[in-house]
């Protein structure tokens, strides 16, 4: 898969001069609030902004880098996974496509409620897709894009009206109580990990084959 454009450790952000003895998360959410006042807050926001990224002052002249580019900044902190099947954006390190690096409604600070985030690449709405013709990335949600290359290699949902069911045969639910969890709410987590598997069509961990994860809620 092709990576999308975005910013990556080497570019570098001219910045209101700071001077050196202010360059703390004090001093960055004095002016960046919004990257702390969320339902979720990322837990590296605890650890400090200067883990994430390096501020440099000096001539009077401050700059900002990300430590890392991509996935291998996320990796700093997040393990990544070794199973065989791997999730497109996850496997180009585009952890940015599906979360918010600093905040969020949802937990995990993804950009939408699961099934809305997943729909926005699997869905069947191409018809509705706003693409760039200069650079051919696609808009998706929370300002983030994908190649259009990428896009359409998603595999697409035919579900049934209303996007609630049909998934994956006409008439599953996608939505309502989860079987296999009572806490949780039923979704495409439900069935599918959202990084990796061991299994094809990334099946939830803890089965052997589709036929088993079916059989835990159709005994």
């Amino acid at each position: 898969m092709s990576k999308v454009s975005r910013l990556s450790g080497e570019d570098m952000i001219e910045h209101p001069f700071i001077e050196k003895k202010d360059i703390r998360s004090e001093t960055c959410l004095t002016c960046h609030p919004e990257k702390k006042d969320a339902k979720f807050v990322h837990t590296a926001l605890g650890m400090g902004c200067t883990n994430c990224h390096r501020v440099t002052s000096e001539n009077n002249k401050t700059t900002i880098t990300l430590l890392a580019t991509g996935g291998d900044l996320c990796a700093i902190c997040h393990a990544a996974k070794k199973n065989s099947v791997l999730h497109g954006p996850y496997k180009a390190g585009q952890c940015l496509v599906c979360h918010d690096p600093h905040t969020g409604d949802h937990p995990g600070q993804t950009r939408a409620e699961i099934n809305t985030l997943c729909l926005s690449c699997h869905g069947r709405g191409q018809s509705n897709v706003k693409v760039n013709p200069e650079t051919q990335l696609v808009a998706l949600l929370g300002n983030q894009s994908v190649s259009l290359d990428d896009y359409r290699q998603a595999p697409k949902l035919e579900l049934d009206r209303g996007g609630t069911s049909g998934h994956p045969i006409v008439g599953h639910p996608l939505v309502g109580k989860d079987p296999r969890n009572k806490d949780a709410t039923l979704s495409c987590l439900s069935c599918h990990d959202p990084h990796s598997s061991a299994l094809p069509k990334l099946m939830a961990a803890g089965v052997k084959s589709q036929t088993d994860l079916c059989a835990e809620c159709h005994k």
